[in-house]
């Protein structure tokens, strides 16, 4: 397959826990990934056995910041995962404020989005303020990167927009969210430590 021999190349070479290789990757993205090769990719899954897309299929969501979430490839070893966010055109409304517990580069495939870049002061009993540091455009075939801890948000466009996500493992312990209501901030913990904590809930009520 195509994308397995790209994915061997990314396990082989990158962690994403560098802004060095950050850049890096921007570049590769750039040089052999586009929309043509990712219809391409996605014929290839189909293929698959059920067994080998299972925990893909098991990784597909609707995603609580308002997009579609398709997991192409999750790397055992390097934690690396290739993602694609998909946003139907005139579907989605604008996210609210977040970071990420990992690191990410983005190429655009199809449509755009505003990307907007905030700073984030925490006050008390969760409340924050946030300002607007940077803002534009991402169209395709654009590339660009983010880090674990800052905050963004996306504005979808009126148009289809299909982007590619690679990201790296878990460098933070949750993310946070920033309600635009009432600018408090919760935390957003991941699907692991979730299951954690259902498990420990059911053991104490089993005791």
């Amino acid at each position: 397959m195509v994308l397995n021999k790209f994915v061997e190349v990314i396990d082989r070479t990158f962690t994403l826990e560098s802004k060095k290789e950050l850049e890096l990757m921007c570049g590769l993205l750039k040089e052999q990934v586009n929309l043509q090769k990712v219809t391409e990719w996605l014929s290839e899954l189909r293929q698959e056995s059920e067994d080998q897309l299972g925990n893909l299929a098991s990784l597909m969501e609707i995603h609580p910041l308002g997009f579609e979430k398709y997991v192409l490839w999750s790397g055992e070893n390097s934690g690396i995962r290739g993602r694609l966010h998909y946003w139907p055109q005139n579907k989605w409304p604008f996210e609210s404020i977040h970071d990420h517990r990992f690191n990410f580069a983005v190429i655009m495939l199809c449509g755009e989005y505003t990307h907007e870049e905030y700073n984030v002061t925490e006050l008390e009993m969760d409340k924050v303020e946030v300002e607007l540091t940077r803002s534009s455009k991402v169209v395709e075939g654009d590339t660009y990167f983010f880090e674990a801890g800052s905050f963004h948000r996306v504005i979808p466009s009126n148009k289809m927009t299909l982007s590619l996500i690679v990201r790296s493992r878990a460098i933070l312990p949750y993310s946070r969210v920033i309600n635009p209501e009432d600018l408090k901030m919760r935390k957003a913990f991941g699907n692991v430590k979730k299951f954690k904590d259902k498990l420990l809930t059911l053991e104490n009520a089993l005791i």
